[in-house]
């Protein structure tokens, strides 16, 4: 009995010591568990202080490190943060002039993106706006009062087609946050000028052509009277505007993609509705009292630049060969 107790005592004993030991090497591991996580996450923070240089602040910089397993979810955050706080530091880098310039080419990637060939080429390249300075021209400054057209969002020279031949007519565009203008490119003398109201739609084909239709709603009341009211200023006068509606306009351009683009921003913020953007190879356009069907043919060059184009007018069809 003696050698049995003190046999089940030591047994006793020692179990609670094996216990023991356990719960210490268990409480030890989690200590040193606890400080090596800590260790991991300070090591992973001073490599990506190291490696976040000022080239990966661009917002297209896909660089980022990959950490610890148990620092997974929390890595996937910081990128996150980090990249919504590079995106903001970008954005601010940006003055008024550049996020409008930026809004534009969001607005033609919306367009143009997939339905138009020639939009590619056109990415990299910005829209400047105003290719032959007519905001510092002295002459336009006083027609611009006069006309309420101060604000200038697009100005170069461009091909006006014939309606009845198809033959390039080189005219001065100008659209302002309210209008399109079309002037003498010598004198600066206003031919027309279209409400943004009265613009509904613009037609192009999808192909490398540089051709445009600015359609133009059929009672333009409000282009007669803003005619003959400038017509005073500008000594020129509208009879034939005031008689008769010429109709739609046909525009050819290198600048084809961002004319339509900033057309499209002045009617939207103009009447609180896009227009209609049309990209077809076949459409009609209203010519006064006819009513004319384009057709747009690729002859198979592999690239068209400007004048490049023939454009044949066969009774109620006018034909664009690309």
């Amino acid at each position: 009995m003696v050698i049995a107790s003190a046999w089940r005592s030591w047994r006793a004993k020692e179990e609670f010591r094996i216990l023991k030991h356990r719960k210490e090497m268990e409480w030890a591991a989690k200590i040193i568990q606890r400080h090596y996580i800590q260790w991991k996450r300070r090591q992973f923070f001073l490599h990506l202080l190291k490696i976040l240089t000022p080239e990966t602040e661009s917002p297209i910089c896909r660089e980022w490190p990959v950490s610890h397993p148990k620092l997974q979810e929390t890595n996937i955050i910081l990128c996150k943060i980090y990249h919504r706080w590079r995106c903001h530091k970008y954005r601010m880098r940006f003055d008024q002039t550049a996020r409008n310039r930026m809004r534009e080419k969001v607005t033609a990637s919306f367009i143009f993106k997939d339905r138009k060939s020639s939009y590619p080429r056109s990415v990299s390249h910005p829209f400047l706006g105003d290719y032959v300075r007519l905001r510092q021209n002295i002459q336009w400054k006083k027609i611009c009062l006069e006309t309420n057209d101060q604000y200038v969002v697009f100005a170069d020279i461009v091909n006006k087609i014939a309606r009845s031949s198809g033959k390039f007519v080189p005219i001065l565009l100008v659209i302002s946050t309210r209008s399109m203008l079309i002037l003498d490119q010598r004198t600066l003398q206003i031919k027309y000028r279209i409400p943004a109201s009265e613009i509904y739609r613009m037609s192009l084909s999808p192909f490398l052509d540089d051709v445009a239709v600015v359609h133009v709603r059929a009672s333009s009341i409000a282009n007669a009277e803003t005619s003959s009211a400038t017509s005073d200023a500008t000594g020129c006068l509208f009879q034939s505007d005031l008689s008769k509606k010429k109709g739609d306009f046909v525009l050819q351009t290198g600048h084809v993609l961002e004319i339509v683009t900033k057309l499209f921003l002045v009617v939207q913020n103009a009447v609180g509705k896009a227009p209609e953007v049309n990209i077809s190879t076949e459409f009609e356009a209203n010519f006064g009292a006819q009513t004319v069907t384009f057709t747009f043919k690729c002859t198979g060059l592999p690239e068209v630049q400007p004048g490049q184009i023939r454009v044949l007018r066969r009774g109620n069809k006018m034909e664009v060969l690309v």
